[in-house]
């Protein structure tokens, strides 16, 4: 198998079948989700695990892909379990930093670090981090405390669960900011002094500043007073990915227009320069939306000053068309994150600083 997230052939037939059998099917997660639920009563629980190409030297990065899975799905996060697992050449000094980056960015999310475990072990050739996220139901916080009183916002809520639903056919599909922010972000961070060789200082410089863009809390609280919707949070495998899953979760098909997915011109130029498809590049910083309103969510976003845009629709039909023009081809399942694909071929990748 490739580095990066298992095939989805092999997570459905050797890990999510055997893990869900005798399972109650209201506390599990499935394929094409974020992150999953515990149901007790009115009260309701999320977990997430996560890892982050493009970013291995900078494990605080672990605790912001929780956080995006626990927005994505609907939730605040709350607190987080840290497990490491450290080769036996790693150094004390090390180590703190890196507990220092985590307990930063937990601090940044109003996430309690309830504790974990960490090993010394030669399975390991690097440091290897895990961070558990824990998240709650949120309700309807939004962006805008007068948005819930608004007449489009009623009438569009169709319940107060917190929970996310599978797409529907019908259902507009919303893109929220641009694709490939943080894979964007860590080429620009890894290989800037390649990149200045041919491109602009302001264009480097503007590319890592999307580092800065790769939370999606604002537009998850937005989507929770908006009503309910299907949410995935992009990140490995890219915008591709995550249609491809959420289609696979719901069993619906897709169309949508290549032409207008939101892309930077930045993203552009860097994957250009890489020879890297920019649709199937690590995407944290944006969210993908099922609505049956997508217009309106649109400009509820835009209230929040949160740029989307309408890229596609839902179908009845099991095909996944994207068009292109004149042009129309069908979603592939997902691949590997080009990401990884890219590093395999440059030994001489730097350390995210």
């Amino acid at each position: 198998m490739y580095t990066g997230k298992i095939p989805e052939a092999v997570l459905k037939r050797s890990v999510l079948r055997k893990l869900h059998k005798g399972i109650n099917a209201q506390c599990q997660e499935y394929y094409g989700t974020d992150c999953a639920y515990f149901a007790a009563g009115t009260e309701s629980a999320y977990t997430s695990v996560c890892s982050v190409p493009g970013f291995g030297d900078c494990p605080g990065k672990l605790v912001l892909a929780a956080a995006n899975n626990l927005y994505a799905g609907g939730a605040r996060p709350a607190a987080l379990m840290i497990q490491a697992m450290l080769p036996e050449w790693y150094e004390e000094t090390a180590l703190q930093k890196d507990i220092e980056a985590i307990a930063v960015e937990a601090e940044n999310y109003g996430m309690e670090i309830l504790g974990g475990h960490t090993q010394v072990t030669s399975a390991v050739r690097e440091a290897v981090y895990t961070v558990t996220g824990i998240g709650l139901y949120t309700g309807t916080d939004g962006c805008n405390a007068e948005a819930a009183d608004r007449p489009e916002t009623q009438e569009m809520r169709k319940t107060e669960t917190g929970l996310r639903r599978p797409l529907r056919p019908g259902d507009t599909l919303v893109l929220t900011k641009w694709i490939a922010l943080g894979g964007t972000a860590a080429l620009a961070l890894n290989y800037e002094d390649k990149l200045k060789g041919r491109y602009p200082f302001s264009l480097i410089d503007r590319a890592k500043e999307f580092e800065k863009l790769m939370s999606v809390a604002q537009e998850a609280r937005a989507i929770n007073h908006f009503g309910t919707a299907a949410v995935h949070d992009l990140s490995q495998g890219g915008v591709f990915g995550a249609l491809w899953e959420m289609a696979e979760h719901a069993g619906v098909g897709l169309e949508v227009d290549l032409k207008k997915i939101p892309v930077r011109q930045e993203t552009v130029e860097i994957c250009e320069y890489f020879d890297v498809n920019p649709y199937e590049l690590y995407s944290a910083g944006s969210l993908l939306v099922g609505v049956e309103h997508g217009e309106s969510l649109v400009r509820e976003l835009a209230r929040c000053s949160i740029p989307a845009a309408v890229i596609g629709r839902v179908t009845e039909e099991k095909g996944r068309v994207i068009l292109n023009g004149e042009d129309c081809r069908y979603l592939d399942r997902p691949k590997r994150d080009e990401w990884y694909r890219l590093t395999e071929k440059n030994s001489d990748m730097k350390s995210c600083p």
